[in-house]
């Protein structure tokens, strides 16, 4: 889905292959007609996507019928899924606002940002070793926010979304970023060029992960840079308080 439709917006190629991938390993390729894998078109809006379901039922066997009402309860629970992440984040800047505290945006792919496994689980230990509120950038709200003064042609879904949402931290003076990407990320190593001036130029911290990285080396980083923003001053008033 994309709230810019006349720029175009395409996912990750490595993301695209994953099924085809996936197929070929030797322990899912007996069980290859079990893996489903239809393609929808999501920023040609529901009914394209109900069209495509309803075709891709058909070589299941489920009747129209079925596909349209799980085409619907699954729009609604996005929909409601989407208003609770609004409600905390809206909730979580009013909270630092109110108290006059710092607080750190975690921007990214969501398969970075949100899968402790894969980032090591940064935000929690953030908050547990640090004191540090961290919002994912899920909870702001990016839609609508125009980068086409930033990059006007950001052709990339999450890139779009990332510099979307340095812009909402920008209107925030106590709000900074940290970006966790991954090894070997095309589109990340140009989309984190933009990030400082959609930001309005405040500095950032960008992490790049892979299944070697070691929390010890990320969190000293993120202490460095915690510390260089005063976000350890902060904790440590807060402490002592």
């Amino acid at each position: 889905e994309t709230d810019h439709p006349e720029v175009q917006s395409h996912l990750c190629v490595w993301g695209q292959t994953l099924p085809f991938v996936a197929a070929c390993s030797p322990q899912i390729a007996p069980h290859r007609r079990k893996l489903l894998s239809p393609t929808l078109h999501f920023r040609e809006g529901k009914e394209r996507v109900r069209k495509e379901l309803r075709a891709f039922g058909r070589s299941l066997g489920l009747p129209k019928r079925e596909v349209d009402r799980a085409v619907e309860a699954a729009y609604e629970a996005q929909e409601q899924f989407r208003k609770k992440l609004l409600s905390a984040g809206e909730e979580a800047l009013r909270t630092l606002r109110e108290r006059d505290e710092l607080g750190i945006v975690l921007v990214g792919r969501p398969y970075n940002t949100n899968d402790r496994g894969v980032n090591m689980d940064l935000p929690g230990k953030l908050r547990k070793y640090y004191g540090v509120d961290v919002i994912p950038m899920d909870m702001l709200p990016l839609w609508g926010v125009d980068v086409r003064d930033v990059n006007d042609n950001m052709f990339w879904n999450y890139g779009r979304k990332i510099l979307q949402a340095a812009k909402v931290v920008a209107q925030y003076p106590n709000l900074h970023i940290i970006y966790i990407s991954n090894f070997k990320c095309g589109p990340d190593s140009y989309v984190k060029h933009f990030v400082k001036e959609a930001s309005g130029g405040k500095p950032f911290l960008s992490l790049q992960l892979d299944e070697h990285s070691n929390d010890a080396g990320v969190l000293t980083r993120c202490e460095a840079y915690l510390d260089s923003k005063g976000f350890l001053r902060w904790w440590a008033r807060r402490k002592v308080a």
